[in-house]
């Protein structure tokens, strides 16, 4: 049947603790995480080779662990409360301090500690999962910056990522809750189209289609576009739904594009089959609106969430629940790590809090959490390219403005980039499919493309495999749901 677990009870939570003095936020990292100061034990069986210059015959490697000068004991930091200088001395010490490392062949970033040149630091499976919450290859500096902007009235203050979506073609299609409005960005084309009530949209993977939730005749129906050319599209069929299901609040296609999986406002989700848009399966578990609907990246599973803080996990070819999830928290959103296809990200709006949840172990391998509303998350979203896990914050500097911005996080104690504007903050609203750019709404009624990655600057396929065989080696994936 699954299993039923609660987000909100953390492990480390203790409920005698003296609320005054509560910190204001509370991290779990991966047990398999441990700071630099606690891998001291293995410095003693390290050899030394001694110079006339640099390593006197004085030096004690038995002592190193007792001389704090070579110690490094960074405090935790609240990564939902930093600012631009965090960002640097990221970019310091994974850059800076890295390069310096690998061409002396320096270990652990400490003094005095050498090994050979064509050792353990060219694996870069081992380096890029030694520090991290997830697995992540972060960029070694921030290079995300506007590449175009266009006037957009209202459009930060109706943003809805259930009617906003990018195709593989290049078109981008948002819509205000009246009209739906697509934009192609290479050929400056602008198309408004008038679609009575839209509830969702969804361009499928191939880009051939678009699915459309809306209202006809006070019944709810789902509308497939077929692209005809850059300028048209032909309806090509529809289904309506019953009354009683409400409305189409989500739909998520299949990475084939075979199949359809809607979620409707009674919290219905109904699979269908196509391009007949033949029912294949109806889902009851959800009682409340449906919010979100995604697809692992692999395929194997269906995670989808409701207005109430549940999160049902199907196996996506038999749509039995594997595990049931709730929190608190009316406002979710999840995103699943494209490389792992087994660990998924989930937010809590408010109080802020962030979960790493592993699917085949069925717990919490890492969290942020708040204890106050200071900050609100807006969404999250993970990088497909590098990684990185994209938070969208709102939260009021010290004059008291609504501040907006998109923080870039390589692990929950590492900040790569801050991304808005000092004027004016900005919403996240999508990805484009090949992951180098973002679109953003900025509070000046702004819509702007970001270049996140260059293509010339992206991993290579090597290197991710590297990463990714070192996941599927690890002992933590032993707990797997077979197929």
């Amino acid at each position: 049947i699954g299993t039923v677990m609660n987000l909100c009870a953390s492990p480390r939570k203790n409920s005698l603790m003296d609320q005054n003095a509560a910190p204001s936020f509370n991290k779990g990292r991966r047990d398999d995480w441990k700071h630099e100061v606690n891998k001291s034990q293995s410095n003693v069986n390290l050899r030394f080779s001694y110079g006339d210059r640099f390593i006197p015959k004085r030096f004690n490697a038995d002592q190193i662990n007792y001389n704090l000068k070579y110690l490094d004991t960074n405090k935790e930091k609240d990564i939902l409360m930093t600012d631009q200088m965090l960002v640097c001395s990221y970019w310091r010490q994974n850059s800076f301090v890295q390069a310096i490392n690998e061409t002396f062949g320096v270990r652990n970033s400490r003094l005095l500690q050498f090994s050979n040149l064509q050792g353990h630091l060219s694996d870069l499976s081992r380096r890029t999962s030694q520090d991290s919450d997830w697995p992540c290859m972060p960029r070694p500096r921030p290079m995300a910056y506007p590449n175009t902007t266009h006037e957009m009235p209202e459009l930060c203050s109706l943003i809805d990522h259930n009617l906003m979506d990018w195709s593989i073609n290049g078109h981008m299609a948002v819509s205000f809750g009246q009209d739906v409005i697509i934009w192609h960005n290479q050929g400056e084309t602008t198309m408004v189209f008038s679609v009575k009530r839209p509830r969702s949209l969804k361009y499928s993977p191939n880009g051939r289609y678009l699915a459309m939730g809306c209202t006809d005749s006070q019944h709810p129906v789902l509308e497939l576009w077929k692209l005809q050319t850059v300028r048209e599209f032909l309806v090509a069929d529809g289904k309506y739904f019953q009354k009683s299901v409400g409305s189409i609040c989500a739909i998520e296609w299949s990475r084939d594009s075979e199949k359809i999986v809607c979620g409707t406002g009674s919290g219905l989700l109904v699979v269908l089959q196509m391009p007949a848009l033949r029912t294949l399966h109806k889902l009851r578990k959800h009682n409340d609106k449906i919010t979100c609907i995604r697809y692992s990246p692999n395929g194997q599973y269906l995670a989808t969430a409701d207005v109430q803080g549940h999160i049902y996990i199907f196996h996506s070819r038999l749509y039995k629940v594997l595990i049931r999830l709730r929190s608190k928290s009316s406002s979710i959103i999840f995103d699943w790590h494209p490389w792992s296809s087994v660990e998924l990200a989930i937010s809590e709006k408010s109080p802020p809090s962030i979960y790493i949840f592993n699917v085949p172990r069925r717990e919490i391998v890492a969290f942020y959490q708040r204890a106050d509303k200071k900050i609100l998350i807006n969404s999250i979203n993970f990088s497909k390219i590098t990684g990185e896990l994209l938070v969208n914050v709102y939260r009021y500097d010290d004059q008291g403005c609504l501040s907006c911005e998109i923080l870039v996080l390589s692990s929950f104690n590492r900040v790569v980039d801050i991304m808005g504007y000092k004027e004016g903050g900005m919403v996240f609203m999508m990805w484009s499919p090949d992951g180098t750019k973002i679109a953003t709404a900025g509070l000046d009624e702004s819509l702007s493309i970001w270049n996140f990655l260059h293509g010339n600057k992206a991993p290579d396929s090597k290197s991710k495999n590297l990463v990714q065989e070192a996941e599927r080696r690890s002992s933590l994936e032993l707990y797997r749901l077979f197929k």
